[in-house]
């Protein structure tokens, strides 16, 4: 069997609680805060986890922006005039603006060299660039109905069946932004997905990673009328592209994700079909997600077995495929995540 890898990402909570780390807004708009922070992080996950691997002993300083230690959309949402909640123990919670469809035509992509909004972090690219001579670009790339959501709310769903032009519409200004962006990330960087999931710069650093969400919450058929078009305009950008789907039931829209040119890596959600998505994938490199709310309640023995029954259902004895816990939070049992560690550990024997 090929070497599986797999990888554990916390929760704000949990780095409050461990690290001591706070998440208000210095922290992602200041460069020296966040770094000074990202040190602090690292060498905690090695005090806790460095038996498995996870974390560094002696880690030194990265010119970093954003952070791939934990996922926290809000830039993209903010760009579209969202506003920001900040709080210590917490990632960026998004306002959402709960626009109607007729108020759509208010929206307007923004011009990244005007905008305040980017102002604030190009001015720490600026400054990464001139102090270290180089970025490491670890934003959440969010998705496009991802921030559709933020701006409408559930009025977004309804409007898909009452006013399809408008929706259509509105996609393709998040996707023309979205695509401005990436295009700017990437002449930093082609290791910029790690802010979506940090497996994928363990497998697959050069990978564009969208963040599709909330497309558990859409018909197949819906995804391919709306949103698998511009997939496919961020897919011919980036051409090794690919899809984080946390939802619990992937299996409903493989068919529409199987028409993106080109997908190579898939974020399969805990709960999902994992067969069925193999099934329908195949020679996509399948990162596989355990659920953090199950691992809180789990024993030990029942974790290892479903490590074990979720790589065999992925059939890990062909390769490309990893495996990860993401969000889990303070209250989760320390010996819950060795137990995930140890099984993962396990599976490479």
């Amino acid at each position: 069997m090929n070497k599986i890898p797999y990888d554990i990402t916390f929760h704000p909570t949990w780095w409050h609680e461990n690290a001591g780390i706070d998440f208000s807004q210095p922290f992602f708009d200041d460069y020296r805060v966040r770094m000074e922070s990202d040190v602090k992080m690292r060498r905690t996950m090695y005090e806790h986890f460095g038996a498995y691997g996870i974390g560094e002993k002696d880690p030194q300083p990265r010119p970093l922006l954003g952070t791939d230690l934990l996922a926290a959309g809000y830039l993209y949402s903010e760009l579209m005039g969202c506003d920001i909640v900040y709080q210590p123990d917490n990632s960026p919670q998004v306002v959402c603006r709960n626009l109607e469809a007729d108020e759509l035509d208010q929206v307007e992509v923004p011009d990244l060299d005007t905008s305040p909004v980017w102002a604030r972090t190009q001015k720490q690219i600026d400054a990464l660039l001139e102090k270290y001579g180089r970025v490491e670009t670890y934003i959440n790339l969010q998705g496009i109905q991802n921030i559709a959501l933020d701006l409408m709310g559930q009025e977004l769903y309804l409007a898909y069946y009452s006013d399809p032009d408008e929706i259509t519409d509105l996609l393709t200004k998040i996707t023309d932004m979205t695509l401005a962006i990436g295009k700017r990330f990437r002449a930093l960087s082609n290791d910029l997905s790690g802010g979506v999931t940090g497996i994928v710069r363990k497998v697959m650093p050069e990978n564009y990673l969208t963040s599709n969400c909330s497309v558990e919450m859409v018909s197949n058929s819906c995804y391919e009328e709306f949103l698998l078009p511009h997939d496919i305009r961020l897919a011919k950008e980036f051409p090794c592209f690919g899809i984080h789907h946390c939802g619990k039931s992937m299996e409903h829209v493989c068919e529409g994700y199987a028409k993106v040119p080109g997908l190579a890596f898939a974020e399969v959600g805990a709960g999902s079909d994992i067969a069925y998505v193999r099934e329908h994938l195949p020679g996509v490199w399948l990162n596989l997600r355990y659920s953090a709310v199950n691992i809180q309640k789990e024993t030990p023995d029942q974790i290892h077995e479903n490590v074990r029954r979720m790589l065999e259902l992925g059939k890990a004895e062909e390769g490309k495929i990893s495996i990860s816990c993401v969000g889990m939070d303070k209250n989760t049992p320390e010996a819950n995540i060795l137990a995930f560690l140890d099984a993962c550990r396990q599976a490479n024997l």
